[in-house]
C-alpha cells in the first residue's frame, strides 16, 4: 500500500556546510541537548502535509506540477539564529533566512493557495522563512541566549537559486531522512 509522509520544501546548500556545521554543533552543543538535523537535510518548509495515499499524492503533484522541480532565482541570505516558539522558551533552534526579494513568501502563498483547493488548511501563523538546525530537549537558557546574540549579525551564506520540491520524510530511529520525490 502506498503511504508517504510528505511536505513541500526547498533544500538548502550552504557553502562549506560541513565545516560550518561541525563548528556550530560544537558551539551550541555545549548549551543544548537534542537532535541536530543532518546537513544534507537542511531545508525550508512551506507546508507540512503528513501521510498521504497514492491518490492524494497524485492530486498534490498535479496541482503543484508547474511550481516544482525546476531551479528559480532567489536572493537569500542566511543570517543569525532564532528559536521557536521564542528565545526564552526554545524548542526549535533555527537559522534565519533573509528573503531579500520576498520570493519565499510568494512561493509559500502560492503553495498554500493551491493546496487549499484540495482541502488542505492554509497556515494561520505568518510564514517565517527559516532552516531548522536542532530540535531541543534541554537548554542552558542564559548561555543559549548569549550565543544566539553573539551571531545576531553573522552571515553564514547566501543562495541565489533553489527549487521547490515535494519531499518525503522517512522516519527512522536515528531521525528523519528527507528525499525529493519525482515522478
Amino acid at each position: 500500500m502506498f503511504r508517504k509522509r510528505i511536505f513541500i520544501g526547498s533544500f538548502i546548500k550552504l557553502e562549506e556546510e560541513k565545516k560550518f556545521y561541525s563548528q556550530l554543533k560544537k558551539e551550541f552543543g555545549e548549551v543544548t541537548s537534542g537532535r541536530w538535523i543532518p546537513a544534507e537535510n537542511l531545508h525550508i518548509t512551506y507546508k507540512f502535509i503528513g501521510e498521504v495515499s497514492e491518490k492524494q499524492f497524485l492530486e498534490i503533484y498535479q496541482i503543484l506540477q508547474k511550481e516544482i522541480n525546476f531551479q528559480r532565482e532567489v536572493n537569500l541570505v542566511f543570517k543569525g539564529f532564532g528559536a521557536f516558539p521564542n528565545i526564552l522558551n526554545p524548542r526549535i533552534f533555527f537559522m534565519k533566512v533573509e528573503d531579500k526579494n520576498g520570493d519565499l513568501s510568494y512561493f509559500n502563498s502560492l503553495i498554500q493557495d493551491k493546496l487549499s483547493l484540495l482541502g488542505y488548511k492554509k497556515e494561520i501563523k505568518p510564514f517565517v522563512p527559516h532552516i531548522t538546525l536542532k530540535r531541543l530537549k534541554d537548554v542552558k537558557k542564559d548561555q543559549f541566549i548569549e550565543k544566539v546574540k553573539k551571531f545576531e549579525n553573522h552571515i553564514f551564506g547566501k543562495q541565489n537559486v533553489l527549487e521547490i520540491n515535494i519531499i518525503e520524510s522517512i522516519l527512522t530511529p536515528d531521525g528523519a531522512i528527507y528525499k525529493k520525490i519525482q515522478i
